[in-house]
């Protein structure tokens, strides 16, 4: 065992999460070869097999899980003291892992992002752009960006402002097919759903009084909320867009709210989660307080109407609503 260096604890959690060799190896950009002997270094070291092989996959043994366990802690418990001394400083320096949707990360944190390297050039942010819920445990993910869902895993919870979601429509389609009065005129538009997230597909109006749901099933689907936004800019009909998104390219010239004088947009929080081991480090106090700033403008309604977060464990909350 002391043998075994801070690098090869983290193989270890690299291996444990990718399954496969290659994959580390690639990430890495090592020969899957080297991936492999490091893997026999850590066994020998422990005088104990830690992981079944087969050709295509790789699963850890009873120890191996016993082991991963204890790896985790150590390599947290060496970022909280790197961290911890690193705040003693006069500069805010080390790496911030930033899980966030496509559409957040390219219409609010990649505008500004200049701002934080600015005010802390010693900061290095890797940007993790996806749609899914991370396993920010696995994934080392120090900051997770949520609209309407907490990631598991996540202790510590802040919500940095509001979103909806409204119509819009290009100013090209609307030149072109005019533009609808009412609910009703949808039925002679082209429109634009979301073929992985059905709540989306459900329209909501309001108006004299009454409320209505309709239920879109567009002429063009698509399973991804960047893709809407593609299509409306495009010209492909209507779509209903996370309105932080919209409203940015409205005042671009890019797309005209529809109907927004009905449309109901609801109100999900947008949250910021981050594991309770990390929320104190000084890296990551800095860029909360960056994201703070770039989401506070999409506080439309205050605070105390947004839906609240509940509680410190996140695996109360259910999923009510996909991160984009």
């Amino acid at each position: 065992m002391k043998e075994l260096n801070l690098d090869d604890f983290a193989l270890f959690v690299q291996i444990a999460a990718a399954h496969s060799f290659s994959t580390v190896a690639r990430e890495r950009n090592v020969a899957a070869s080297r991936i492999s002997r490091g893997m026999a270094r850590i066994e020998a070291a422990c005088g104990l097999r830690l992981a079944h092989r087969t050709t295509h996959s790789l699963s850890l043994t009873e120890e191996g899980e016993i082991f991963l366990d204890h790896a985790r802690r150590i390599l947290d418990e060496y970022a909280q003291l790197r961290d911890g001394f690193g705040g003693r400083t006069q500069h805010i320096v080390g790496t911030v892992r930033i899980s966030v949707s496509q559409l957040l990360a390219e219409y609010v944190l990649i505008p500004k992002l200049h701002i934080l390297g600015a005010q802390h050039p010693g900061l290095t942010i890797e940007l993790q752009v996806e749609d899914r819920v991370v396993d920010m445990a696995d994934e080392s993910i120090d900051i997770a960006i949520r609209a309407g869902v907490d990631p598991a895993q996540a202790s510590v919870a802040q919500t940095l402002g509001c979103h909806g979601r409204a119509l819009y429509a290009s100013p090209a389609y609307l030149r072109k097919h005019g533009t609808p009065k009412c609910a009703d005129d949808l039925s002679a538009h082209r429109l634009i759903s979301n073929a992985s997230t059905r709540t989306h597909n459900q329209w909501n109006f309001q108006a004299n009084g009454a409320s209505t749901v309709v239920n879109i099933k567009g002429n063009v689907q698509v399973n991804s909320s960047a893709s809407v936004v593609a299509l409306a800019l495009a010209g492909a009909g209507i779509a209903r867009i996370n309105d932080v998104v919209g409203q940015f390219l409205v005042e671009q010239g890019k797309l005209k709210p529809v109907l927004s004088k009905v449309v109901v947009p609801g109100s999900n929080s947008i949250y910021a989660v981050i594991l309770s081991t990390r929320h104190r480090a000084p890296k990551v106090l800095a860029t909360m307080g960056f994201l703070k700033s770039c989401f506070g403008l999409f506080a439309k309604q205050p605070m105390a109407q947004c839906p609240a977060y509940t509680g410190n464990n996140a695996s109360q909350t259910q999923e009510n609503q996909h991160a984009h």
